[in-house]
């Protein structure tokens, strides 16, 4: 009598046969054995900014173990979706998540009118304060200049300042002139 057999399947896995191979014609009881190799699956990292994680090719259900990813500023919150402990049956991508860390803009005004700092998330926007006085002095700037958005790390400014020229002149009230100083 002859017959066929169809493949069986296994999640992960490729059919390659038989062992024994069936023969198309047999007189009795047999067993066989199914053969398997496993697959391979790939995981895909995009670390959105954050330094490389090359991809992966692994065994279907090996250990998945990966560095954790850096990036300027921020912290990392895992994976989206969550990073499998071993490796499915079918190729994987990942994205990091991200927190923005904040810091702190500190403004040291020489002697000027206190300037508040400023805190914020790396990376946003910073606004520049208004400009601190000083009697006597003209506000040049800050030293080292303002950052136009969050540095990833605190900072302290100081304040440039120019003396301010005053001139003097003198009224003689009918007396001889004296040069203004």
């Amino acid at each position: 009598e002859t017959f066929n057999i169809e493949d069986v399947s296994r999640i992960g896995y490729t059919f390659l046969g038989w062992e024994p191979e069936i023969p198309s014609m047999f007189s009795g009881n047999m067993t066989v054995k199914a053969k398997w190799q496993m697959n391979q699956y790939t995981i895909t990292f995009d670390t959105d900014g954050g330094s490389t994680i090359n991809p992966m090719t692994v065994d279907y259900n090996s250990t998945i173990a990966v560095n954790i990813p850096t990036k300027e500023g921020y912290t990392f919150l895992g994976w989206e979706p969550e990073l499998p402990k071993t490796m499915p049956a079918n190729d994987v991508t990942v994205k990091a998540k991200w927190q923005a860390n904040k810091y702190t803009i500190t403004f040291d005004t020489d002697g000027g009118s206190v300037v508040s700092p400023i805190t914020a998330d790396c990376n946003s926007a910073v606004t520049a304060p208004t400009s601190p006085t000083k009697a006597g002095y003209t506000f040049l700037g800050w030293e080292p200049e303002l950052p136009q958005t969050m540095p990833a790390g605190d900072l302290t400014v100081k304040a440039l300042w120019k003396a301010n020229a005053y001139a003097i002149t003198f009224d003689a009230a009918g007396g001889s002139a004296v040069s203004p100083i």
